[in-house]
């Protein structure tokens, strides 16, 4: 049975060596068959996640990778209407991942520890997820 292994990650975290420690993390994971979900930043885990979903040959197109972008507010509206709009998309991130893979910034706030607190709060078994 395939499952959704879910890449996320701090934009702060986006070195080589960041990356090298989350693909050897999902590959310890990854069956073929498998998804991956990310939030579409450019940097850090989402980034990490489309390198790897590009390196196996999955595309949205073909179902294998599950973007969820943020439904961005309007230009000018207020600064809490864009955070709202980025833990919207944290919330899809967590419902849709088997799996989690996360890549923590080192005060282990934001965007990343919302996403695990919610997939968290869905998951019996904390075991399916790996934090580098």
């Amino acid at each position: 049975m395939s499952k959704t292994i879910g890449i996320i990650g701090s934009r702060r975290r986006d070195t080589d060596e960041d990356y090298k420690q989350v693909y050897n993390e999902f590959k310890k994971w990854y069956d073929e068959g498998d998804k991956i979900c990310s939030g579409g930043c450019p940097k850090g885990g989402d980034r990490f996640a489309e390198i790897i979903a590009q390196k196996l040959g999955l595309t949205e197109e073909n179902g294998g990778l599950i973007i969820h972008y943020p439904i961005k507010p309007k230009p000018g509206s207020p600064r809490w209407a864009w955070a709202q709009a980025n833990f919207a998309r944290n919330t899809l991130v967590a419902n849709d991942s088997d799996v989690i893979v996360a890549c923590v910034g080192p005060d282990r706030k934001g965007g990343t520890e919302d996403t695990i607190k919610k997939w968290m709060k869905r998951k019996l078994d904390n075991n399916l997820m790996r934090i580098v």
